[in-house]
């Protein structure tokens, strides 16, 4: 069976802001421009979102019916924006009455059970002021999935805006009969409002004498039927959220450097990871990114808890709780469900709940069962947490039988996919999308696909397993796995390794032709420690040729393919989690040479990022022609796996590798680069114990020592 067009669902944006403001808390996430403002007819996809729909789809505001003049913005927070505004010429009767740049508007907004701004309105005039502040909303409650550009047969109804007690109330009634609705409401009463088809506009009046101040709250609440939320004074929410991100921090491990700008990158990644660990009706897990991914994605979540295992252990136990309770169940062509399958995302919007997208949840991830194995024992090397693994065992046993039954789909012991569903993806490994598989003339290949990395997931998957089971007195399983394991090596070995390209090729075809592609894929094996290590020196060398390594990073594909893109999604782009999973592997052969210059490129490349954070991807242009790594026009940020990398590429670095049952922790040939001379590790924790790590650079060498240990781990160095 060949695989035909693209698949998948489209994902269409024709503008693209190159200024943007992004803050999130829970279910909601509010995308505007840098002013604050959703402007009308945007083709940018902004607006005020929750549950996957848009509940706000403008919202623009104007002084003296003028756009404020634009000063400055900031997230330092991502619950949290400050926006600073002032006044442009105000003119009445041919006269400037009130100057340019005398009145600041400060909006501060941040997200709790909706949307709430204070807008303080300030006035530096050396006489008083008077002038009219107004504000526009508008809500066409889209899917999000239409949003991206997805076409509908039929939608809801919107209804007319009304005024009850005070409340501007906009709604809509989906096609699934629910009723939604967007509350508007604001500290004192508009001095004129006006209901129109779609949205409302409300009027306010400032009469300030010089320097006098008067603040203005506003309260945007959206809900689903059934649902009440009553708002939440400005200073009472702030308050709340600051004690929730102070609290989720204490529970992580403090790393303090002599880089200062690196401090900064590690405290981003920091919030930004508490940002995107969101509490839903279903339970607790990090959603993909912001703001096209705000939903629970099987694959990202657990590449991301993996990463963040140093930081937070605590986020691999809930995500892996909340993907069990999702595990397949049955054989469900249009969801791509099989029983034993970990999902590959779950959608709560109008188009999901009325079956026009498979996403309730859909299982279209080759990848996602053994990476929710993988991270297990991974989870368990930290904690030592037997008591989540008892609680998981039936969802092991099911992903096991997945792996050898589903996964196999022709009893080849490889473990390919083949999309069933029409709504579905026609890749369904990590590059997911439609053309990231190539074959020349622009063919793609046929069913069923095995890619070389999700093999290795099985590989370190079982092996994993095997040995735990073995130490728990299960034998007989554990030297079953541990057999498996080693003959998914032997298959790698004698049906990926490409010898003229020196190099694992991409992927088998259905016909198991091989696509000989140099990419990514066949770094990210290296971690699994699969590679015969000749091999694996091999590939790293491979790795950081001028076609592989851009001076940033590594690229998904190399330069020399016939369908190299650098602007591409996931066929010559650089992603910050490819990296360090990469990363990762060449640090566990040893090769430090290559670690220091990985390293030296993503962090210079993160120093050119908004709020020096890694995006999800960037495009792959060579550094020796460009100063700064050129963006990704619509990559998510804040992105999960991206903000977990910079922990993963810490720990790798630092060379740690716990074994909580054991009670040690391995370092392992640390290596920090030039521009890295000290870094102290505190709180950090392996099985119930906490320690404190000092690791200083000394002219080509990394020496470390214990600072502080409570608990009865021991610090192992190990070669």
């Amino acid at each position: 069976m060949c695989l035909g067009g693209s698949g998948g669902l489209p994902f269409i944006v024709s503008e693209v802001p190159r200024q943007s403001l992004i803050i999130k808390e829970g279910e909601y996430f509010l995308f505007t421009y840098e002013n604050g403002d959703i402007t009308h007819g945007n083709r940018a996809g902004l607006g005020f979102y929750y549950r996957d729909t848009r509940f706000l789809t403008s919202l623009e505001t104007r002084v003296e019916g003028m756009q404020p003049l634009f000063l400055s913005s900031s997230v330092e927070r991502g619950y949290m924006a400050n926006i600073h505004l002032s006044n442009p010429d105000i003119v009445r009767d041919g006269e400037a009455v009130i100057p340019q740049d005398t009145v600041s508007i400060r909006r501060s907004r941040l997200i709790a059970d909706g949307l709430i701004e204070r807008l303080y309105v300030r006035n530096f005039h050396i006489a008083p002021v008077h002038l009219r502040l107004t504000m526009a909303f508008t809500s066409d409650f889209a899917d999000i999935f239409e949003v991206r550009g997805m076409r509908r047969a039929k939608r809801g109804r919107v209804h007319r805006p009304r005024l009850e007690d005070g409340v501007f109330i906009l709604s809509y009634t989906g096609t699934d009969r629910m009723r939604r609705s967007t509350r508007i409401l604001f500290s004192r009463q508009p001095d004129e409002w006006r209901l129109g088809r779609a949205g409302v506009e409300v009027a306010f009046d400032f009469l300030l004498n010089q320097y006098e101040v008067e603040m203005l709250d506003l309260h945007v609440i959206p809900l689903e039927e059934g649902e009440e939320k009553p708002p939440v004074k400005f200073t009472d929410a702030r308050a709340a959220l600051r004690r929730s991100y102070e609290g989720w921090v204490e529970g992580t491990t403090r790393v303090e450097t002599d880089n200062n700008v690196f401090n900064l990158t590690i405290q981003r990644s920091v919030r930004d990871l508490r940002a995107l660990h969101t509490r839903t009706r279903y339970g607790e897990i990090i959603v993909g990114g912001v703001p096209w991914y705000s939903a629970p994605f099987g694959r990202d979540a657990l590449i991301t808890c993996y990463e963040a295992l140093m930081l937070k252990a605590e986020l691999a136990r809930d995500s892996l709780r909340f993907l069990a309770a999702f595990q397949g169940k049955e054989v469900n062509d249009w969801r791509d469900e099989e029983p034993g399958k970990i999902l590959h995302e779950i959608r709560q919007g109008e188009m999901a709940r009325m079956g026009e997208i498979p996403h309730t949840p859909y299982y279209g991830s080759v990848d996602s069962t053994p990476l929710f194995l993988l991270l297990l024992t991974e989870y368990l090397k930290w904690t030592d947490d037997m008591e989540t693994f008892r609680a998981l065992e039936e969802n092991v046993d099911a992903a096991l039988r997945w792996i050898d039954e589903y996964g196999d789909l022709d009893g080849d012991g490889l473990v390919e996919y083949s999309r069933r569903s029409d709504r579905g993806l026609t890749n369904q490994f990590w590059k997911d999308s439609g053309d990231s598989l190539l074959l020349p003339g622009g063919r793609l290949p046929c069913a069923p696909v095995a890619t070389v990395e999700t093999q290795g997931y099985v590989y370190y998957a079982k092996r994993r397993l095997g040995e735990l089971y073995i130490v728990q007195g299960e034998l007989e399983k554990g030297k079953r796995l541990l057999l498996e394991a080693e003959e998914m090596r032997r298959r790698v070995e004698e049906l990926f390794w490409d010898e003229d390209l020196g190099f694992y090729v991409i992927a088998l075809d259905g016909n198991k032709n091989p696509l000989r592609v140099v990419s990514s894929n066949g770094g990210q094996l290296l971690f699994t420690g699969l590679p015969a290590p000749e091999r694996a020196h091999r590939v790293i060398t491979r790795l950081m040729e001028e076609d592989m390594f851009s001076g940033w990073g590594i690229r998904t594909l190399s330069t020399r393919e016939f369908y190299y893109n650098p602007m591409s999604y996931h066929n010559g782009s650089i992603w910050p989690h490819d990296n360090a999973i990469i990363l990762k592997g060449i640090k566990r052969y040893g090769r430090h040479d290559a670690c220091v210059r990985l390293v030296e490129g993503l962090s210079r490349a993160s120093l050119s990022m908004d709020h020096l954070r890694l995006p999800e991807l960037f495009c792959g242009f060579r550094r020796a022609r460009f100063a700064e790594p050129v963006p990704y026009p619509v990559a998510c940020s804040p992105q999960a796996w991206a903000s977990g990398s910079v922990f993963l590429i810490l720990q790798s670095m630092l060379g740690l590798a716990p074994d909580a049952a054991k009670g040690v922790l391995y370092v392992n040939n640390p290596c920090l680069p030039p521009w890295l001379e000290m870094v102290t590790l505190h709180n950090l924790r392996v099985g119930s114990s906490r320690i404190s790590l000092f690791f200083r650079r000394e002219k080509e060498i990394t020496v470390f020592s214990v600072v502080e240990k409570q608990g009865d781990v021991r610090v192992v160095m190990e070669e």
